[in-house]
């Protein structure tokens, strides 16, 4: 074999070492940023200040990310009232909710989950006051929709109610007041900040790290190892 022929070998190897090497190095850098988000996860983020509805979404437009777990108020009058059953709570209970529709101003409305469907809240057609969390819109269904059912939390599914314009998403409330100011008792369900799950565990990932960073050492490491073997049988 030429000596252009062995040296383009020899680069062509070389070349191939360190392509696998910066592979499985880069692997490793995305298993422990993945760890580093695992361990972010467990802590909630801070609650930021309460906003008007229309500071963070706007009706007839898909929920922003920087929407989500926003607590938001915004006051309206219910137009119709559903039940939503079989959802689960925060708390992993299942439980049948009572969600309102709430009419806007200018024709506009969105979905408010009020609280349990138990009979403790008192259905009004006043103006009422929301405070509440914004979540972006169920993709699951949990049961059938009806005229007065809602299978999931979704506007979509009330979008022929009142040809309103619709915003995205739904509000838990945590408190409602009615034209006087006073609140509104009844069972309320948790509101709490979701968070996006991470699959796998902090040193389940922190163990992929290792393993390959140990590959990318490994295959570094293989051509001096056999160059030193072959060189061993040479003397031998």
């Amino acid at each position: 074999m030429s000596a252009p022929a062995v040296l383009a070998k020899k680069v062509s190897a070389f070349l191939l070492v360190l392509l696998l090497s910066a592979t499985f190095l880069e692997l490793g850098l995305w298993q422990l940023n993945r760890a580093q988000n695992v361990q972010r996860q467990s802590v909630t983020p801070p609650e930021r200040a309460i906003v008007d509805l229309e500071g963070v979404a706007a009706a007839g437009h898909n929920l922003r990310d920087a929407a989500y777990n926003r607590l938001v108020t915004f006051t309206g009058k219910y137009v119709k009232f559903y039940v939503a059953p079989k959802q689960v709570l925060s708390n992993k209970k299942v439980a049948d909710l009572e969600v309102g529709l709430m009419e806007l101003s200018r024709n506009r409305a969105i979905l408010v989950v009020r609280g349990l469907n138990d009979g403790s809240l008192a259905e009004s057609a006043d103006q009422i006051t929301v405070m509440g969390r914004l979540y972006p819109h169920q993709n699951e269904d949990h049961a059938d929709t009806t005229a007065t059912t809602l299978s999931r939390l979704d506007p979509a599914l009330v979008a022929g109610v009142g040809n309103f314009q619709l915003f995205d998403g739904y509000v838990s409330a945590i408190t409602e007041k009615g034209p006087s100011g006073s609140a509104i008792s009844g069972n309320r369900i948790p509101s709490p900040q979701l968070i996006n799950p991470i699959g796998g565990f902090y040193w389940q990932h922190i163990a992929y790290v290792i393993t390959w960073w140990f590959m990318a050492g490994l295959v570094l490491f293989a051509p001096f190892y056999n160059r030193s073997l072959n060189r061993a049988k040479r003397v031998g």
